[in-house]
């Protein structure tokens, strides 16, 4: 059922995402072919068409972000709701079905960053192109790097999913009120971070390496200390949240 689920979540969110990439991607081909012929001549072009970009990048990671809440609120605590809820599905399938979507277009958006970037390399200066830049940066490659780099790409994606479910949860809790629902929930986010922050010092007095200024590790060994403490707190707080969001689903929720 997760997969019909997604099936429909996915798409849902593309159909508006998507023209935005293609949008940004335009942005960033126009901003590369000013950067050429303007460096010398015309420079004011290159801030005009950095400040695009710039406008362009904001509004669609703004747009990604409020979308999702969207879908997770409008889906299981709103109007729609009344359709969702009574479907042969369990509370922690919705829950599943909108964090793997969420995630998913997050990540998109991220990987767009990246290729509009290289975009603006590859039309504005051949020394920012790709094989350029591998060039610069294999030299500093081996295997240690390699799962230095995964790890940290793990932590990324952990650290996505405790973000999310951080929000859902705050929303869920904030839909407990009957009325200032938004205020509730800007409440309860609040009241969520200064939660995360009170554990996160316990967690922080047990392992001093998560506090290491500017995550900064002179090997492999040492990196470790940071890594697998920041991947099971991250995995902690997930799945509290995730527990929260399930029981008041399951137990609390007001559609009235």
């Amino acid at each position: 059922m997760l997969g019909k689920l997604l099936k429909y979540e996915i798409p849902s969110l593309g159909r508006k995402l998507v023209p935005l990439y293609a949008a940004w991607a335009a942005t960033a081909v126009l901003m590369g072919l000013m950067i050429g012929p303007a460096q010398d001549k015309y420079p004011f072009m290159i801030v005009i068409s950095a400040l695009l970009y710039t406008g362009v990048t904001t509004a669609i990671f703004v747009m990604a972000i409020i979308m999702i809440i969207q879908r997770y609120r409008n889906s299981l605590l709103g109007d729609e709701a009344y359709f969702n809820m009574v479907l042969p599905v369990s509370a922690s399938a919705h829950i599943a079905n909108k964090l793997i979507s969420a995630l998913l277009w997050i990540v998109l958006t991220g990987i767009a960053a990246i290729v509009t970037t290289l975009i603006i390399g590859f039309f504005g200066s051949e020394s920012y192109s790709i094989p350029n830049v591998w060039k610069y940066v294999s030299p500093y490659i081996n295997n240690d790097m390699m799962l230095m780099i995964v790890e940290t790409i793990l932590i990324s994606i952990l650290g996505l999913v405790k973000t999310v479910l951080q929000i859902y949860t705050a929303i869920t809790i904030g839909y407990q009120a009957k009325q200032h629902v938004t205020l509730a929930s800007i409440g309860a986010y609040i009241g969520v971070l200064i939660f995360e922050s009170l554990v996160g010092r316990v967690f922080m007095a047990i392992f001093p390496a998560m506090g290491k200024q500017g995550v900064q590790f002179s090997n492999f060994a040492e990196y470790q200390h940071f890594a697998i403490p920041s991947i099971l707190i991250a995995l902690f707080f997930s799945a509290i949240y995730f527990f929260i969001c399930k029981t008041l689903l399951e137990k609390r929720l007001n559609l009235s």
